[in-house]
């Protein structure tokens, strides 16, 4: 693909000036990854596009931009082409032809910025109940936007199990940042905090249906359970 003479046009211009030189095969690329989607085929579209991201970074941010619709980037532009007129309208258009593409766009935009992988994880969960063992049980899938990620069928202390190990490693890793001196951006700040007060009452609540019995044995190995009796 075409690039231009980034000496003398910067970004996003330059990017702009490299997509339009490619319109016509970077539509093919959006077309099959827009085909992919249709299908419900998420994994495929993720890589998809995180080929196209590794592959033309100036270009898939371009397309990323216009598909989200960002205000600064249309601004950006109009500043660098002064007195001549920015493609406005080219780029608007592969962003209302593409609109379906959003969520995976941003999501992959995410990753190349800041560095992260399958970023904005959710869970799906459900809840099941075994009257032989006894045992109630989380079902739950983890996704990061429509890619299914993997799938836990747990009891409660083994689900505990996980969250403890990730608030360990989380601590682990704030007291090595404070260790070296490294500052945490402001927003960062705010959501961990945020975050520390919600598990903390979820602690508090969850006491209540806690008891513990005298002389239990609570050390050891948890046994798996594969009955597929529903609550």
């Amino acid at each position: 693909m075409a690039t231009s003479d980034e000496s003398t046009v910067e970004p996003p211009r330059a990017w702009v000036e490299d997509f339009l030189d490619s319109e016509v095969e970077i539509r093919g690329v959006l077309n099959d990854v827009r085909e992919a989607h249709v299908l419900g085929e998420s994994e495929t579209v993720r890589e998809k596009l995180r080929a196209f991201a590794q592959t033309e970074n100036g270009i898939f941010r371009v397309v990323a931009l216009a598909v989200l619709d960002v205000e600064t980037f249309y601004t950006d532009l109009k500043d660098q082409y002064e007195d001549e007129s920015p493609p406005i309208e080219t780029l608007q258009a592969i962003g209302s032809d593409f609109d379906r593409l959003a969520d995976d766009l941003e999501l992959v935009l995410s990753e190349r910025m800041n560095e992260f992988r399958n970023p904005r994880p959710g869970l799906r969960r459900g809840f099941r109940y075994s009257e032989e063992t006894q045992l109630p049980r989380l079902d739950y899938d983890v996704y990061s936007g429509d890619v299914k990620l993997c799938q836990f069928i747990h009891p409660p202390s083994q689900a505990l199990v996980l969250v403890q190990s990730i608030l360990h490693s989380t601590r682990k890793l704030l007291e090595q940042v404070e260790a070296n001196s490294d500052p945490i951006a402001e927003t960062e700040r705010e959501r961990i905090a945020n975050m520390h007060n919600h598990l903390s009452e979820e602690l508090t609540e969850m006491a209540a249906y806690i008891e513990a019995t005298d002389g239990e044995e609570t050390g050891g190995e948890l046994e798996p359970f594969d009955d597929w009796s529903f609550y």
